[in-house]
């Protein structure tokens, strides 16, 4: 008897859901602009005349849990010393896979003395790089010194949960960039972290409990009753 109440007692943890080992997944911007001015190899264009999309596809969540995320722009600066702000938003889609950049001011603008962000308000209504209705949820905006750096920006828990359902809404999502002056930097890389979810049994779990205490009463009943008889 002792034995099987320790064979269902080790069924019993056997079934108890594991603890399932984290997933890191990371994506790196195309270079779009290799070694140009204070760039390094892996620059990606961040020019004051213009705004981007850099669209992310092919992932799926299904079971899966994101529990953190970050963007990292690897030695950014800025060009020149003048105001400076860079827009940084996480998209549901963009109308092109990859990066794709419209020009936002004039060529000749040097510097770019008109400081606005194309993916907030009316500018996001007008923004070729996205249909309408595209669901849009702003993230940070950021200066920068002409001394170069890393900035890493680390979602929000509320912003998990939009990820999350930009993912599950298609499969993909999309950063809106918008630097207002130039930025010269090594590359951009999106990184984030998922779990499985686990579905406990309850079930199995009352059935394999229920006997256990069953074996262990019966026992129990026994011994008394022997304890009498003697």
């Amino acid at each position: 008897m002792q034995k099987l109440i320790l064979l269902l007692a080790a069924v019993i943890l056997i079934g108890l859901p594991t603890v399932a080992s984290a997933d890191t997944i990371t994506f790196q911007a195309p270079a779009t602009g290799a070694n140009q001015g204070s760039g390094g190899a892996n620059q990606f264009n961040l020019d004051h005349h213009d705004a981007y999309t850099w669209r992310i596809g092919g992932v799926n969540l299904s079971g899966k849990s994101i529990t953190s995320a970050t963007l990292t722009f690897r030695n950014i600066s800025n060009w020149d010393t003048n105001q400076n702000m860079l827009f940084i938003h996480l998209l549901d889609t963009a109308k092109n896979a990859g990066v794709a950049s419209f020009q936002d001011a004039p060529a000749n603008q040097v510097p770019v003395i008109d400081i606005n962000d194309d993916f907030a308000g009316t500018r996001y209504l007008n923004n070729p790089l996205v249909n309408a209705g595209t669901a849009n949820t702003f993230l940070t905006q950021q200066s920068f010194t002409t001394t170069g750096h890393d900035f890493v920006y680390t979602f929000t828990a509320d912003q998990l949960k939009v990820l999350s359902a930009y993912f599950l809404n298609g499969s993909d999502i999309a950063f809106g960039f918008d630097p207002d002056c130039h930025f010269w930097n090594d590359g951009i890389a999106f990184c984030f972290t998922t779990t499985p979810n686990t579905v406990p049994e309850p079930t199995t779990m009352v059935l394999l409990g229920t006997g256990l205490a069953g074996l262990y009463y019966r026992r129990k009943r026994q011994q008394q009753k022997a304890r009498a008889i003697g």
